[in-house]
């Protein structure tokens, strides 16, 4: 029992001893580690990133209210105002002073009313609009809704009313299609905009000019840096970034004498598009009807929109740079040039017309435009008088695979490169698209309507012009453009577009431009010519050509004029005048118009007498 005793309290042995200082070390150690690490940590935190950590304090009370740039104004090329600015006012929400988001809105439409696509549109951009930002939920207040709303927005703490700059089109329809207009940016665009430029109230272009030239019009947003309090709420404003406005744009149209196109086809459906030969700039493109794009700019009304799409007319089809219609007989000057360049026949070649050609070993006729036929034959009688059994019998020797390739210089079946979106490439036949199309082989009688411009012949009333051009220009290939200049506003330099040039055609024999041209001036000037009627008030020489455009099945004995609407023929024309030195080159196409001489040449001569006589018409 004492010995029990005298052990259990013993000294400690020399190595307990040992291995308690080493645990008391190994503690001690780790604490000063530790406390080493939290001073390393303070110095990175309150020296070395301190400006990082400062800006975040800074950011938890301060905010960046984003401030729009001015739209780009828009002008003709003299000046005249195409699309500008105008004030306006709007009714902006911001959910985060909101008390009760759904029931503001229920209550502000008891005291103005908002439509229901306006609703639809702002709880859209509600999921992709941070809550400090405003979103708009009425565009283009009236100075009447604008005084019921003020005394009652004490009620509304997420609403104010807000002056803003709105978009108008002065020209209304008469440019609408060439300049477009601009919208309500949708929840779409707006989640897709990595680089932040645009805002739940921004616009864009949607159409036209206003679409393609986007980028330069729109310029980019400013800011403005609020500090806020705990609640959200501004409590002064710390600075400023002002916004850089957008660049002004000039065409290169004249609005006056898109005004004389679009008066000019009255209340036809059709196109107009008149441009200079020498630099390819566009003078006028007019297609119509038309439409207001005044109406669009806050967002189309549903019942506006669907009578616009529901006209038989289309009034929102861009004719001009989307329509495709058969060129017909228009195109027989320049099937012309690939028969004299691969020497199927001479200025002096005459054939005999019978108002009737069959393709060797068939049976199918194919039929003149007059029953009794021509007679003996050249060259310059069948342009004159737009002999088609003349054109049947040279294409069908010339082969479809000859012609194709000769008339892609001049821009058919391709797009003409004008900048401009929507642009169609119309068609070119051959073989090989037949086949890529149709799944069916080509067929001598295919050749045979290609040399009439009919068939499966399809071009635009921009190639048509652009291809008139390239005649009148003796060669001369200008890709067509609408941007004329540019306007910097912050160095207020006006910087011009630069033309761009394709290789020209060179022909073997230079003089053929200028027959061909005489021979197109015989058209309205001589007495057979498919043009006569605008010779008496020629006050300078017209080089023209006439189409008349089969769009129903050939009847020898129908009445123009007694055949419904849809089964007229389309009326087709084009010109360039003056015949030796060209200044303009115009191309019409009147839809179901018949004759292409009485419907779309006096068109073309309106616009062209406008143009070189100094805009004397009213």
């Amino acid at each position: 029992m004492n010995l029990r005793r005298s052990t259990a309290h013993r000294p400690r042995t020399l190595p307990e001893k040992v291995r308690y200082l080493r645990r008391l070390a190994f503690l001690t150690g780790g604490m000063l580690f530790t406390v080493l690490i939290l001073l390393l940590q303070l110095v990175r935190l309150q020296i070395l990133d301190h400006g990082h950590y400062h800006r975040l304090a800074v950011g938890n009370r301060t905010r960046l209210v984003p401030i729009l740039p001015p739209r780009g104004i828009i002008y003709d090329r003299r000046g005249v105002v195409l699309a500008e600015n105008i004030p306006s006012y709007a009714l902006e929400i911001r959910r985060d002073r909101a008390r009760d988001l759904a029931g503001e809105i229920t209550g502000l439409a008891h005291v103005v009313r908002i439509p229901k696509r306006d609703r639809r549109r702002f709880w859209r951009l509600v999921r992709v609009t941070p809550p400090y930002l405003p979103i708009p939920l009425r565009e283009d207040l009236s100075t009447a809704d604008v005084a019921r709303l003020a005394p009652r927005l004490e009620r509304f703490p997420g609403a104010r009313i807000v002056a803003r700059p709105r978009r108008y089109y002065p020209l209304w329809r008469i440019s609408a299609h060439l300049v477009g207009y601009v919208g309500p940016i949708s929840a779409r665009q707006l989640s897709h905009d990595p680089g932040g430029l645009y805002q739940a109230d921004s616009e864009v272009g949607d159409a036209g000019v206003e679409q393609t030239f986007e980028n330069l019009l729109y310029g980019l947003p400013g800011y403005r840096t609020i500090e806020i309090d705990a609640q959200g709420r501004p409590i002064r404003t710390l600075g400023v970034r002002p916004p850089t406005p957008g660049a002004s744009l000039y065409l290169t149209i004249d609005a006056r004498l898109q005004a004389v196109a679009s008066r000019a086809l009255g209340r036809q459906a059709g196109a107009v598009v008149a441009l200079n030969p020498d630099t390819g700039a566009i003078l006028a493109m007019v297609s119509h009807p038309g439409y207001d794009p005044n109406d669009f700019v806050d967002g189309v009304r549903r019942r506006t929109y669907e009578a616009l799409t529901h006209d038989p007319f289309k009034p929102l089809f861009d004719r001009a740079i989307a329509g495709e219609y058969a060129p017909a007989s228009t195109i027989k000057p320049f099937i012309s040039f690939a028969l004299l360049h691969y020497g199927i026949l001479t200025p002096r070649t005459t054939i005999y017309c019978p108002g009737t050609f069959v393709i060797p070993g068939t049976h199918h006729v194919f039929r003149d435009w007059l029953p009794w036929g021509h007679g003996w034959t050249d060259l310059k009688k069948a342009i004159t008088q737009s002999v088609d059994v003349f054109f049947y019998r040279m294409t069908f020797r010339l082969g479809i695979r000859r012609l194709d390739h000769y008339l892609t210089l001049f821009g058919f079946g391709r797009p003409t490169g004008i900048d401009l979106r929507g642009e169609r490439s119309g068609v070119l036949p051959s073989p090989a698209w037949k086949e890529a199309t149709l799944h069916r082989p080509w067929y001598g009688g295919d050749t045979v309507m290609s040399g009439i411009g009919q068939g499966y012949w399809l071009v635009t009333p921009l190639q048509l012009a652009h291809a008139t051009a390239i005649l009148a220009g003796h060669g001369r290939r200008e890709v067509p453009r609408i941007l004329h200049a540019i306007y910097d506003p912050l160095s207020g330099r006006r910087i011009p577009a630069r033309a761009q040039a394709l290789a020209p055609i060179r022909l073997a024999h230079p003089s053929r431009w200028t027959m061909i041209a005489r021979d197109m001036h015989n058209v309205v000037q001589s007495p057979s010519g498919t043009a006569h009627n605008l010779s008496a008030d020629e006050p300078y020489p017209i080089a023209g050509k006439t189409g008349t455009s089969q769009v129903g099945k050939y009847r020898s004995d129908f009445i123009h004029v007694k055949l419904p609407y849809r089964e007229r023929d389309n009326a087709v024309f084009i010109a360039f005048a003056p015949v030796l030195d060209p200044k303009i080159a115009v191309a019409v196409i009147v839809e179901h118009g018949g004759d292409g001489g009485l419907a779309a040449g006096p068109i073309a001569q309106k616009v062209i007498d406008a143009y070189l006589s100094g805009y004397r018409l009213p």
